[in-house]
């Protein structure tokens, strides 16, 4: 009964609030939906945004309606609309750095016969903006628009260990530094160790820590203020061939830091 109770009173305020926090609710849960790793029920989605259910409810309704999310109708489970694709070809499209730095990626994965990415900090995760497939796969598997945390891939460290050592860190606290393998470094003092060692050699490592069949090392593309704006990583099945390698990935990184 008090949960009742405590759930109409938040409704009743939900309908009173300002559209820019309505406006903000409806973007947090167009986020939870695109980040979930399975399409959520609006009762799923209600409680990892934190709302009552009768208001992602509403909002969600307002989102299909609008192409923005989709409802299964089997199901009721919700995932992505095709009216975010216009928004994403927009950026793709003008975005200067993946614009400039998609021909040497797709270089790069065709001269080390891998696979190849360009990663970006945003809301202190990693967000994949290109990539360039290695040349023996008929097609290319598209990750662009992928978040991955900070502490476990080799774009996120590779970024990290030249930022401000606060800004490094706080955005290493952001999220908790959850183990997806064995080898994931799960403890701050243990990542900002490895940051230093990435610092004194200029690229990183991820060895199974995100993935436990796959390696990358990483590098950081700068700007003219010598600040990490992005970073391309090589991935492989074995860390050993890549940094055999590594000449290549730093001359690439180092040319696009030039161009832009």
């Amino acid at each position: 009964m008090t949960v009742a109770t405590a759930e109409n009173r938040n409704t009743s305020d939900d309908t009173r609030l300002p559209g820019v926090k309505t406006l903000a609710k409806a973007l947090t849960l167009l986020d939870v939906v695109a980040t979930a790793e399975h399409p959520p029920t609006v009762s799923e989605l209600a409680v990892r945004a934190g709302l009552t259910r009768p208001t992602a409810h509403r909002l969600v309704q307002t989102l299909v309606s609008a192409g923005f999310v989709q409802q299964d109708p089997l199901d009721n489970r919700l995932t992505i609309g095709y009216a975010v694709l216009p928004l994403a070809s927009s950026l793709l499209d003008r975005n200067r750095l993946r614009l400039e730095a998609l021909p040497h990626v797709q270089a790069l994965a065709h001269k080390m016969n891998e696979r190849v990415n360009l990663g970006i900090l945003n809301r202190n995760r990693v967000l994949i903006l290109a990539g360039g497939e290695k040349p023996s796969l008929p097609t290319i598997y598209s990750r662009f628009g992928r978040t991955v945390p900070v502490h476990c891939c080799a774009l996120g460290k590779a970024m990290l260990a030249f930022l401000p050592p606060g800004e490094a860190l706080a955005i290493a606290k952001a999220y908790p530094l959850t183990a997806r393998t064995a080898k994931t470094i799960t403890n701050v003092s243990a990542l900002l160790e490895d940051l230093e060692a990435v610092r004194a050699r200029g690229y990183s490592t991820e060895n199974g820590e995100n993935s436990a069949t796959s390696s990358c090392i990483g590098v950081p593309i700068f700007d003219s203020h010598d600040r990490p704006i992005a970073a391309i990583s090589v991935s492989a099945r074995s860390l050993e061939p890549l940094i055999k390698d590594i000449g290549d990935v730093l001359r690439t990184a180092e040319l696009i830091s030039h161009i832009l």
